[in-house]
């Protein structure tokens, strides 16, 4: 990517944005920044792989047993979503295509699927552009068309891209793959690493026990994604790309003192081949969101470990009950400063979206 094409991208980036929207007088605004949505054409693809070929995807398998992908109005139908926004009080979601995405199929069909999913969330979000922050499904098995596809929808609108995790086994943290980070920096956008079941070779231990879901494996295989993408220099090459991860980070900001610790001892005490350590990148080109995971005790850790300005309010809707999280979130003891940083003023500057007034509570 040439000089001139990136900065053409850049003030492309930088132009597309939506209108503010502000919470109901009496609360700040909330921005739910991990909100799952899908297609009909793309479930029907899925049921149709599974179908054929669902040997090769034995997690996905696992997971939707011997039926078929379900077509839960709330992944699909928008005045769904708005009526329980409107209910919990959710002002806004950043929405992203639920896993596995199109990371299951062959090139070809991934990129063709992705720009329809995009055209769709594009459409979600030309019509209430108060409630929805799209970011743009891209397929990484074709990296080339991927770092196309996340320049043409951020031209578009959207706000960033999203991954779900592995791509048949394979991981971001593979030079192949590096045209979309080339993309995202360019365009200052984040991209989020979603989870999704472990790998195939790694799966048989985790469903042993049941725990290839979000109990546990969603976790396990999203922070080892995350520690390879940092241990192979990604953010040596790539300084300002943007990384924003959910569950409270995967479990790494728990265990980010004992990382360091470590990975200095693995290279005499230095910082080996990185020019950062690990938990520099992790400070300096993360962010983290609450989805699934708005407990108090772990969120204001996340707070402290991090600082507040890393840390973002979700839900995981559908898969999370959106009144029990919201609920959850708003007892969170923390500062009201704190508190806006964490329900939006974060979110708006993460997504560049437009700031929305936070109006004084009643006297």
């Amino acid at each position: 990517m040439n000089l001139s094409r990136r900065t053409l991208i850049a003030a492309t980036a930088a132009t597309a944005t939506l209108p503010a929207t502000a919470a109901p007088r009496g609360r700040m605004r909330r921005i739910a920044t991990e909100e799952g949505f899908s297609t009909p054409e793309l479930i029907d693809a899925i049921d149709a792989y599974m179908a054929t070929r669902g040997d090769e995807e034995p997690g996905l398998k696992a997971m939707i047993g011997g039926g078929k992908y379900p077509r839960w109005p709330r992944l699909l139908d928008p005045e769904v979503r708005l009526k329980d926004m409107a209910r919990s009080g959710v002002d806004m979601q950043v929405i992203m295509v639920n896993s596995p995405g199109v990371q299951i199929f062959d090139p070809a069909q991934a990129t063709e699927l992705a720009r329809s999913i995009n055209e769709r969330a594009l459409t979600w979000m030309r019509r209430w552009p108060d409630k929805f922050a799209p970011l743009a499904a891209i397929a990484p098995q074709a990296p080339a068309q991927a770092a196309q596809e996340l320049e043409r929808a951020v031209r578009a609108g959207l706000k960033g891209a999203v991954v779900n995790s592995h791509t048949k086994g394979r991981y971001l943290d593979e030079r192949d793959y590096w045209p979309i980070f080339e993309a995202a920096q360019a365009l200052d956008v984040p991209i989020y690493i979603h989870p999704r079941d472990p790998a195939p070779p790694a799966l048989p231990a985790y469903a042993a026990r049941g725990l290839e879901g979000a109990v546990w494996g969603y976790a396990a295989e999203t922070s080892l994604h995350i520690l390879r993408l940092i241990m192979a220099g990604v953010f040596d090459t790539f300084p300002r790309l943007r990384i924003v991860i959910g569950h409270n980070g995967e479990a790494i900001p728990f265990y980010l003192d004992r990382i360091d610790n470590r990975y200095r001892v693995m290279h005499g005490g230095g910082l080996g081949p990185l020019k950062r350590s690990p938990a520099t990148v992790f400070r300096e080109n993360f962010w983290i969101t609450t989805s699934g995971t708005n407990w108090s005790p772990a969120v204001r850790t996340c707070q402290e470990i991090l600082g507040a300005d890393r840390v973002l309010f979700a839900v995981d809707y559908p898969f999370e009950d959106e009144d029990d999280a919201v609920a959850k979130a708003a007892a969170i003891p923390m500062s009201r400063a704190d508190a806006a940083l964490f329900f939006h003023r974060n979110a708006e500057r993460v997504f560049k979206l437009p700031a929305g007034g936070e109006r004084a509570a009643p006297a």
